[in-house]
């Protein structure tokens, strides 16, 4: 009897390192997804690397900026402190009435560096203007707020009701505005929008063309000088209506030039060094840029002064976060429709660490 021919089973491979290989591939392709998200989603005014090059110091000989002033304030404040014969670069001014003016004049090339409230910044961006803030102070004071017309009959923040005020679209002032209504819950759509340039909301509210308006100093204390026996008033804003904020933001032209960019940090430390002299050279402040340079009257002068507050230096990453708040806010009311805006985007933080004794750019 021929025997059977035995059956020999083949070993089949075991499916679990098929598995096991697909597993760690879909693993390993999240992390590279996830890490190149959070560098695309990484501003590149904080990225390391090409796309932000350390901040040159030394100020070449021969270099010169242009700052966009207002009212000659910037300027008179660097003259007063003595920081303008320090100063590495050869630093010219001009003035401008409002941030969006300002920014005009940086887009095309008249000056490299603004001093705007913060809301410019947040129109650059919207707009494409590649400029970017580079230092910040922030004053104590109201020094803006709700100026009224003579026969306005508003006593108080809820008779903005059904009111013409007018606004500048784009300056901190449509922030202000904003946040004082919404205190007493009203929105833009509560109130009748007039758009007016910044220096022409005196002469409406004279004139009864509007209601109120936000008015900054010296304008407020101007106005109110002549206007405030006929029955105008300041109204005074709500809690954390007014940031106080002042931002200097320049073109980013001008940031990837190294020669303008260690002339832009170096004032940057110098006008942070002024902002320090002013609030212990109050007098000297007073009487050199509000009497002498503004022509107000010293009862009025004071006034302002008083108004203001002293100025702080609070540094650029603490910033980012009420920047987006102030963001969210404008876009809440219909500004800058259309686009998300992430306000990292608006810094540029290699100037994040400058403090008024940072060493300068001086040869």
């Amino acid at each position: 009897m021929t025997p059977a021919t035995p059956v020999i089973v083949q070993p089949t491979a075991s499916p679990l390192p098929s598995r096991l290989y697909r597993r760690r591939a879909v693993l390993a392709l999240a992390c590279l997804l996830s890490c190149l998200l959070a560098i695309a989603a990484t501003p590149a005014s904080a990225q390391s690397g090409p796309a932000a090059p350390a901040l040159p110091q030394a100020v070449p000989t021969g270099t010169r900026i242009v700052i966009a002033d207002d009212a000659n304030h910037v300027q008179v404040l660097l003259r007063l402190s003595g920081e303008n014969t320090k100063l590495a670069a050869k630093v010219d001014y001009a003035n401008f009435s409002s941030g969006p003016l300002r920014l005009e004049a940086i887009r095309a090339g008249a000056a490299q560096v603004g001093a705007v409230g913060d809301v410019p910044p947040i129109l650059a961006h919207f707009s494409n203007a590649n400029v970017v803030i580079v230092a910040a102070v922030v004053s104590a004071g109201d020094g803006s707020v709700i100026a009224t017309s003579p026969a306005s009959g508003i006593k108080d923040l809820a008779d903005l009701k059904g009111k013409r005020i007018g606004v500048n679209e784009g300056t901190a002032q449509q922030a202000i505005l904003l946040r004082n209504l919404a205190s007493v819950g009203l929105a833009a759509r509560d109130v009748h929008i007039v758009k007016l340039g910044v220096a022409e909301f005196a002469d409406a509210l004279r004139a009864g063309q509007i209601d109120a308006a936000v008015l900054k100093q010296p304008d407020r204390g101007r106005y109110l000088a002549s206007a405030q026996r006929e029955g105008a008033r300041a109204i005074p804003n709500a809690p954390g209506a007014n940031t106080g904020l002042e931002y200097l933001y320049a073109s980013r032209a001008a940031l990837d030039d190294p020669a303008q960019a260690a002339a832009i940090r170096d004032f940057v430390i110098h006008w942070y060094r002024a902002t320090l002299w002013r609030n212990s050279h109050q007098d000297a402040w007073l009487q050199g840029y509000l009497i002498a340079d503004q022509r107000l009257k010293p009862d009025d002068a004071r006034k302002v002064l008083d108004s203001q507050g002293d100025g702080s230096i609070p540094g650029l990453d603490g910033l980012i976060a009420g920047q987006q708040k102030t963001i969210d806010l404008l876009q809440a009311a219909g500004a800058f429709a259309g686009k998300r805006l992430d306000a990292r985007d608006e810094f540029d933080l290699r100037y994040a660490d400058l403090r008024p004794d940072s060493p300068t750019g001086a040869p």
